[in-house]
């Protein structure tokens, strides 16, 4: 058991390594294998180190964000269909990018002059959007739940969702100028995303792996339920605390990162505990190692099927993503 449990963690390593190779290599313009390893010419490397790598470092971290918050949230809510967008969390951050898109005085304070000199005006709000979303709906159910705060937590947040959904729509229907952006933004896409993004979500991002990672054992101990956990020495309260902070963070950074991108918190989980079983301490270090290597392949597809041009990587997700999600219901069905 333990012999094929190494093959899983070296394989999954190595698929990583080469979605990463692939990812720098392919694109509307190619780029060498020996450019990959520092050998390439002086069009290879500007391609490479302007335009890939920090796109390639952006996907590659927004996956271990939503791989991993995915993990934690269905330990968590003991709910294998639990995944980042539970809270409303994307909904709000869609709403904050629509308003920075119709708004001109956000427009105007995030410009040139302003923040905007180094991250998107529209992917500012989405991350402000977001965190918002999250602090509010988790200061909602604590009010509200008590102890079932859990339960609570899930009814605001899907009733929260629906409503940020609506007013982006209404919105939307107002300004038809900016319809076709926002709606790019909406499917879910890092074309035109580097370096600025990737500095702007770096800290968010680090300290939500941080808490994932501290949160894995007592996660474990919540298998058996609160009750048990609490009477093995687990603090039930300041865990929730702990696994929204972390949850709402890694879903903010994602999503200012690369727009809504769905089902990547909830594959990459599932097939970490086909083949590693459930243990968090294991589930959560692999699904974001699955998480990164699934939307970097995502990403690669996108950028090569209709190249020149290019297709949102979360189309790519939601194909692969809504037949594996009819199968995980069916399967569990039987």
């Amino acid at each position: 058991m333990k012999r094929k449990s190494l093959c899983w963690k070296i394989l999954s390593s190595v698929l990583l390594i080469i979605s990463v190779i692939l990812a720098l290599m392919l694109g509307a313009e190619k780029v060498s294998l020996a450019a990959v390893f520092g050998q390439g010419d002086k069009f290879e490397n500007i391609i490479l180190w302007q335009l890939r790598l920090p796109r390639v470092l952006l996907v590659f971290l927004t996956g271990l964000l939503l791989g991993g918050s995915g993990a934690v949230f269905q330990l968590f809510f003991r709910n294998p269909l639990a995944e980042p967008g539970i809270m409303g969390i994307g909904s709000g951050a869609t709403l904050g990018a629509v308003i920075a898109s119709i708004v001109p005085g956000i427009m105007a304070l995030t410009g040139k002059g302003g923040v905007g000199a180094y991250i998107s005006p529209v992917n500012l709000c989405a991350f402000a959007g977001a965190l918002v979303a999250g602090l509010f709906v988790t200061s909602l159910a604590f009010s509200r739940g008590g102890r079932s705060s859990s339960v609570m937590l899930l009814l605001c947040g899907t009733a929260l969702g629906t409503l940020y959904s609506s007013l982006s729509s209404m919105l939307l229907l107002t300004c038809n100028k900016e319809l076709h952006s926002i709606y790019t933004w909406i499917l879910g896409s890092f074309n035109g995303r580097g370096w600025n993004e990737l500095l702007f979500i770096l800290l968010p991002s680090v300290v939500s792996i941080i808490l994932m990672f501290i949160v894995s054992r007592p996660l474990d101990l919540l298998t058996g339920g609160e009750k048990s956990a609490a009477a093995l020495g687990v603090e039930v309260d300041r865990l929730r605390v702990l696994v929204l902070l972390c949850g709402a963070l890694a879903v903010s950074a994602a999503v200012c990162a690369g727009g809504t991108i769905g089902f990547v918190g909830l594959m990459a989980p599932h097939i970490v505990r086909k083949f590693l079983g459930p243990k968090a301490r294991t589930l959560v270090p692999f699904s974001m190692i699955f998480g990164a290597a699934l939307l970097l392949l995502s990403d690669t597809l996108a950028r090569v099927i209709i190249a020149p041009g290019e297709l949102p990587a979360g189309i790519i997700t939601s194909i692969l993503g809504v037949p594996f999600f009819l199968a995980l219901c069916l399967g569990g069905r039987k």
